[in-house]
């Protein structure tokens, strides 16, 4: 979904610190109205994603459509496709030093999840698959703590665990149905892993490159080993030519292409940006109440325990949100 400052990855040359300097005394911004308003955008987006993937794994009468593998290549090429007329330009402005950065944030923030949440939604059902995706801040958090060293405000700590405790309680009162596996749930943990360092590559070393120019970048590192897939081995428009419903999977995946890999990366690179990793992490926590009102459009059921923990949800963004306004700087 970089910005430049100390290195404080593991391995990583110092003479990167001399380059990234300048921007490390980039003046903090405070979070403002606009700022709730991407998030709550990028919530209804990213919670409705789940019911789309659903949507295109599978056909009106439950039978497989496109594969998750298929689902992941069309996603991850459609959306670099679209993104293309900014190529040109985030070449020549993004450094070719901070590619390597670009990079991550393309395979381990979009290409390798998408894959991973295709997957699992196999077998889990698009509203459970929201709940999980609430552990991202979780591990953003924790990215900060262990690699990067940071200083996180313990008002911080207290809403990443409030909010992950509703998500919790969430999960256990909605419970996995009879076709869900926990394998497969723990491909969405993984998933949230691999968003927490791209939240953080984002916050910690693209804050000075424009959000659209990442986002065409890392999605065109992506999108062409996605597309030399699609193109020559996936079969894909064997399904969509010989099943009665593959053009009307097609249109979902599309969908789920260009609002939710190409608009939203863009959005939330520059949410990421303006207020920093733990605070844009966090509209994770929004992101399972959209997908359980799906949910309940789709006759999945809900109980006044899901709007209790829905309410624990927010009080976590809340506390995250304001220690936000004063987050601590990187130590170098």
């Amino acid at each position: 979904m970089m910005c430049v400052h100390a290195c404080d990855f593991p391995g990583c040359d110092t003479s990167i610190d001399l380059l990234l300097a300048p921007v490390m005394s980039q003046a903090r911004k405070k979070i403002e109205l606009q700022d709730y308003l991407i998030m709550v955008v990028l919530a209804l987006i990213w919670g409705s994603s789940f019911i789309l993937m659903n949507k295109g794994l599978y056909a009106s009468d439950k039978t497989p459509l496109y594969s998750p593998l298929q689902m992941a290549a069309l996603r991850m090429t459609i959306a670099a496709t679209a993104m293309s007329p900014l190529l040109i330009g985030a070449m020549r402005q993004i450094p070719i030093r901070l590619w390597p950065w670009i990079a991550v944030v393309g395979f381990v923030g979009s290409g390798i999840p998408a894959f991973l949440f295709a997957t699992a939604q196999q077998k889990i059902d698009s509203s459970l698959a929201g709940i999980l995706n609430s552990l991202t801040p979780l591990f953003t958090m924790l990215i900060a703590l262990t690699v990067l060293k940071k200083t996180v405000a313990i008002q911080q700590k207290m809403g990443i665990f409030i909010g992950f405790v509703g998500a919790v309680a969430l999960i256990s009162f909605r419970g996995f149905s009879t076709d869900s596996n926990a394998g497969y749930a723990s491909l969405i943990v993984l998933a949230t892993f691999f968003y927490g360092i791209s939240v953080q590559t984002i916050a910690q070393r693209l804050i000075g490159i424009k959000s659209f120019h990442i986002s065409s970048l890392s999605l065109m590192m992506v999108g062409i080993p996605y597309g030399i897939y699609l193109i020559g081995f996936s079969g894909v428009m064997n399904v969509y030519n010989s099943h009665s419903e593959g053009r009307i999977g097609m249109g979902y995946i599309v969908l789920l292409a260009l609002a939710s890999t190409a608009v939203a990366n863009f959005l939330f690179f520059r949410l990421t940006q303006r207020t920093g990793a733990l605070f844009s992490s966090s509209v994770t926590y929004l992101m399972p109440i959209v997908a359980v009102g799906w949910g309940i459009y789709f006759h999945e059921p809900l109980t006044w325990l899901h709007a209790v923990c829905g309410v624990i949800i927010l009080l976590g963004v809340y506390l995250v949100s304001r220690s936000s306004e004063n987050r601590p700087s990187h130590r170098a």
